[in-house]
């Protein structure tokens, strides 16, 4: 070997990164082309992960029109409402984007969505007629008015709503206004119970002391006085 050929080898060992001449070059890093294809894909009307547990509320909505109301999804698509809490009233509100969220209930797996005509029904597959705008109102209740269907000539919104009998209201009716108590809904979510704080003491033993004898028990000798309000009655018989 040349004299030339071991100075390359020393220097190739010395530069890092360098490789000597005719080496194959390396393989460029694998972009993250895949990663962002995948993240495309989710969202909430995508895969598994639309159900995700970040900003995703699990309760009821209490209606306090006529005797009070717990709206319910039934699986056939009903919509109405129920004074006794029930599984069709276990609802999943979840966001969709700022101000929009979604219902879904828990046991019919059906969405809660208003037709262009005002009517609410319980659809199977999320579309735009879900999304609706959660309004945090003066009295501690919320409304939700449709993101899509409104009034075309006013502008007027439409909300969900139930009447004094628990039924749906149209949302188009010129009656269902959020000043009305029909589309006040109150939210009943189960808070996780927090853990009870407590911690432990290890009490250290008692050393026993050695055996001794027992002391005896003092006792007074005090005579007891008498009782100076006490008297005495001597009896007296007499014969004949």
């Amino acid at each position: 070997m040349s004299l030339a050929c071991l100075c390359l080898l020393f220097l190739c060992h010395l530069i890092p990164g360098a490789a000597p001449a005719g080496a194959p070059p390396s393989a460029p890093a694998p972009s993250s082309s895949s990663s962002s294809g995948a993240a495309e894909g989710s969202g909430p009307e995508s895969g598994s992960a639309r159900w995700g547990p970040s900003g995703r509320r699990t309760g009821s909505l209490y209606c306090r029109v006529g005797i009070g109301f717990h709206l319910q999804l039934h699986p056939d698509g009903k919509v109405n409402g129920s004074h006794e809490a029930s599984l069709l009233s276990i609802l999943e509100i979840f966001a969709v984007s700022q101000g929009i969220v979604g219902i879904r209930g828990v046991f019919s797996s059906k969405f809660l969505a208003m037709s262009k005509k005002g009517k609410l029904h319980a659809s199977a597959k999320f579309t735009e007629d879900c999304k609706f705008r959660e309004r945090f109102q003066e009295n501690s209740y919320n409304t939700y008015a449709s993101a899509v269907h409104r009034t075309e000539k006013t502008g007027r919104e439409w909300y969900v709503a139930l009447n004094k009998r628990g039924k749906a209201k149209r949302g188009c009716s010129p009656r269902v206004k959020p000043q009305h108590i029909s589309t006040h809904f109150l939210p009943r979510f189960k808070q996780a119970e927090q853990p009870e704080l407590s911690f432990t003491v290890t009490v250290p033993e008692k050393k026993k002391s050695p055996a001794s004898i027992p002391a005896k028990p003092k006792v007074s000798l005090a005579v007891p006085r008498k009782n100076p309000n006490t008297v005495k009655y001597r009896l007296k018989f007499r014969f004949g």
